[in-house]
């Protein structure tokens, strides 16, 4: 007998620590709270949707949270808000899809959102919460212009544990985009880092304001992961892409080029400019980036002399043994500056590979008086090779080479054909 009642106080203490162990954190005074951790939720999806029945929530009806979502960015769905909420020490994150569109609730918002019933789910890779009644008329905001700090993570962390950082707010210093070319704009999906591995892609929506913004070649990222899978709505096969809640969120920047750069020299046809002087003109050529002055020069397009691009059939070629500078000059100011300068230089196949000497130039008053930039460069190759200038100048700005008049080719002075290509300027963010 006494065994079998130590038996039944065990059994019973059992009951007791089970019963324990399932509680809902926000429970107070033997009451059961409306309101579930946000972990909680997203650990009852295994694969399938889940409905959001208040068995299956401890009693609880509601979701608290934080707003992370910028409404006003256009960055994001009309009818979603992503919200984040940390308990127990862990930090998750929902996307919440409304039946309706969002008029009132703003990034740093905090909100209580009924849930009951809802459908947890995943579309298109990302976790999400729905339901035939759930309007933004379920949404109790409760305070406004809260404070979220974004999880401090390099791009490497977070591409080896997205899962963890999904819909959450976090921070990734010093981007680099190696697959831009020049002039690229924020709208689209850009890969971001140099790691080839790291297949993580800042996402703009062609509706965000930001979105016709020049990218930065350098700069740091605040925003939130979410999964992107245009066949399914698997995660695990799933795009991992990085979504900016507004323009703010890029800082610490370095220059994109700017639109149209680099100017290759393609739009003009050769013919264009056929006479290395041509006063007709004033030696004016207009391209896809705008009107540009050649004096003493032409636009060169014959096939293994011209050092064009490969993918290009021209470039500008400068005139051999002049006494008097030869010059491919800008003729309009880029309004913000200039932090670098980049351009394709070489010798065309004339004859002997004869070298010449140039610099390159900025005006900031139209064009009326020119500054060298850096050191002359003087070459001599068969092949093309990469000009890059660091430069620090605010304001309207305009570019020019000048090749040097050194006069007639000696035994003591080398004054050679010049090929430029590529011209590419980059906007001063400072």
């Amino acid at each position: 007998m006494k065994k079998d009642i130590k038996s039944f106080f065990a059994f019973f203490i059992g009951i007791i620590v089970l019963a324990s162990c399932s509680k809902n954190e926000y429970e107070s005074d033997g009451a059961v709270s409306p309101v579930i951790y946000m972990s909680y939720v997203k650990a009852l999806h295994n694969g399938d949707d889940v409905i959001l029945a208040k068995e299956k929530l401890m009693g609880a009806t509601q979701i608290a949270g934080v707003v992370i979502s910028d409404r006003s960015s256009g960055n994001f769905n009309d009818n979603e808000l992503v919200v984040q909420n940390t308990s127990r020490n862990k930090i998750s994150g929902i996307v919440f899809k409304f039946t309706d569109n969002n008029t009132s609730i703003n990034y740093g918002d905090s909100v209580k959102i009924d849930i009951e019933n809802c459908v947890l789910y995943r579309e298109n890779g990302s976790m999400k919460i729905k339901g035939d009644g759930l309007s933004f008329a379920k949404v109790n905001k409760v305070a406004s212009d809260k404070v979220i700090a974004p999880r401090i993570v390099s791009l490497t962390q977070l591409y080896s544990d997205f899962f963890n950082y999904e819909n959450t707010l976090v921070e990734v210093a010093n981007i680099a985009f190696p697959d831009l070319v020049g002039g690229e704009l924020y709208s689209g999906d850009v890969k971001m880092g140099e790691e080839a591995s790291v297949l993580i892609y800042l996402s703009t929506k062609s509706t965000a304001n930001f979105a016709q913004k020049s990218l930065p070649l350098l700069a740091s990222f605040r925003g939130i992961p979410t999964y992107y899978n245009a066949t399914s709505n698997y995660y695990n096969t799933a795009k991992l892409l990085f979504k900016m809640r507004n323009e703010e969120d890029a800082f610490n920047e370095t220059g994109a080029a700017y639109a149209n750069f680099p100017e290759d020299f393609e739009l003009a046809a050769a013919s264009a400019k056929a006479s290395y002087v041509m006063p007709a003109t004033n030696d004016m050529v207009a391209f896809k980036t705008g009107t540009w002055r050649i004096y003493q020069g032409i636009i060169g397009d014959v096939v293994n002399v011209d050092k064009f691009n490969p993918t290009g059939k021209q470039a500008i070629r400068l005139k051999d043994q002049l006494t008097e500078s030869a010059y491919i000059e800008m003729n309009f100011d880029l309004s913000s500056g200039a932090s670098k300068v980049t351009f394709s230089y070489g010798v065309p196949a004339l004859g002997a590979i004869t070298p010449s000497t140039f610099d390159l130039e900025y005006s900031q008053d139209g064009g009326t008086t020119w500054k060298k930039v850096g050191n002359s460069i003087t070459y001599a190759a068969k092949d093309a090779k990469l000009a890059i200038f660091n430069v620090n100048v605010s304001g309207p700005v305009r570019f020019r080479i000048n090749k040097l008049g050194l006069g007639p080719n000696t035994s003591s002075v080398d004054n050679g054909y010049l090929n430029i290509d590529d011209f590419k300027v980059y906007q001063n963010v400072n």
